[in-house]
């Protein structure tokens, strides 16, 4: 029931798009709960005022820990922090399980000539991306480029000794859920 309730989760958010997310430039606004807190400290309060000065404070307090949830919460930063983290692992651990790769090359006959084949995950070049979902809940868009790798010779041996060029690139994205504590792969 779990599997296909994630399942249908990920089949909706691919057809549905950005379409129904706000737009990232929303997610970076600052909060009134933030600026509050900044508010109090930069300016300095008249000795008389200090009764008054601490009831903002105790107000930014009650706002931050209504948002949150619960004490201790992450901060929508730390939790992107840790999704690049994460996304920058899953390329590496990719790049290193993907088959076939540099060192196992598969090799075919395509006429007269040979051609191996392998596959490389460019993993200077990641992106990720988070949407909010329900309840501290996240979901994260991790997105890199898997890369094929040609090289032809007249024999096998030719083939898999011989200089490789790029032929193609795929573009690939994947899907990450944030349960309110951790990202899950």
């Amino acid at each position: 029931m779990r599997k296909s309730l994630v399942f249908v989760v990920a089949l909706s958010l691919m057809a549905g798009g950005c379409a129904w997310f706000s737009s990232s430039e929303e997610s970076e606004t600052v909060t009134p709960a933030a600026q509050e807190s900044v508010a109090p400290a930069s300016e300095p309060a008249p000795e008389v005022a200090k009764p008054a000065a601490k009831a903002p404070a105790k107000a930014a307090k009650s706002t931050a820990a209504k948002t949150s949830g619960r004490k201790g919460a992450k901060s929508e930063a730390q939790i992107k922090a840790e999704l690049d983290k994460m996304g920058h692992k899953l390329a590496a651990q990719s790049a290193r399980t993907l088959l076939p790769n540099k060192a196992n090359k598969e090799v075919r006959k395509v006429g007269d000539q040979y051609v191996a084949t392998y596959l490389e995950v460019d993993t200077g070049n990641v992106s990720t991306e988070m949407k909010p979902g329900a309840n501290g809940q996240y979901v994260g868009f991790i997105r890199y480029q898997e890369r094929i790798f040609e090289c032809r010779g007249a024999t096998r041996q030719a083939a898999l000794s011989a200089p490789c060029t790029q032929v193609r690139a795929r573009r690939l994205n994947e899907l990450i859920r944030y349960d309110g504590k951790a990202w899950q792969d």
